[in-house]
């Protein structure tokens, strides 16, 4: 989860209770059982997602959580007020980056969503089924989850972006088939 887009008059709750929760969690080793966030793949890692954290704020985004880094270690970071283009709103971090934006609608949610050039997952939390099913036909990814985390999965689930966000899907069916080589057998009786 990189982008929260969050409708109207529930955005100052979410981001309050969000925010809380994000300054508890602890970040440090990946030996140590209380880190919640363990270091980067490496150094460079590290410095480009806060490189990127510095370019949001030059360009007016607020830190709201996190946004320090100690060597490959960076911290849960939440920022508001990304501004339009910069490499957190448009590209994807892979690092422990949120960031929050308030729209207007369901309809603004799906187009800015679509916007990137990404499209693993997305989910939308709602009490409205015609609102799910809006999402799920409007969003150009390759899995919508409804009322839960994108990382939910099942194994018989396929899994796959569109767009940047790669091609083919990964699960039992379609690892059966790279697996499987097809043969045309004709007989001439």
């Amino acid at each position: 989860m990189q982008r929260v887009l969050i409708v109207g008059d529930v955005y100052e709750g979410f981001r309050e209770r969000f925010v809380a929760h994000v300054a508890t969690m602890t970040a440090g080793s990946s030996m140590d059982e209380h880190t919640d966030v363990c270091a980067m793949i490496n150094l460079v890692q590290a410095e480009r997602v806060e490189a990127w954290i510095r370019e949001a704020e030059r360009g007016g985004a607020c830190v709201l959580a996190g946004g320090r880094r100690e060597g490959a270690v960076v911290w849960p970071t939440v920022l508001e007020s990304l501004p339009d283009g910069a490499r957190l709103d448009c590209d994807e971090v892979y690092g422990p980056v949120v960031s929050l934006y308030r729209v207007g609608s369901l309809d603004e949610a799906i187009a800015r969503a679509n916007r990137v050039e990404y499209g693993l997952h997305a989910a939308i939390f709602t009490e409205n089924l015609r609102h799910a099913f809006t999402a799920i036909q409007g969003l150009h990814v390759g899995g919508v989850i409804v009322n839960d985390s994108t990382d939910y999965r099942l194994d018989v689930m396929p899994f796959g972006g569109t767009k940047l966000s790669g091609i083919g899907r990964e699960g039992i069916r379609f690892a059966l088939q790279e697996m499987t080589e097809t043969r045309v057998v004709c007989f001439n009786l």
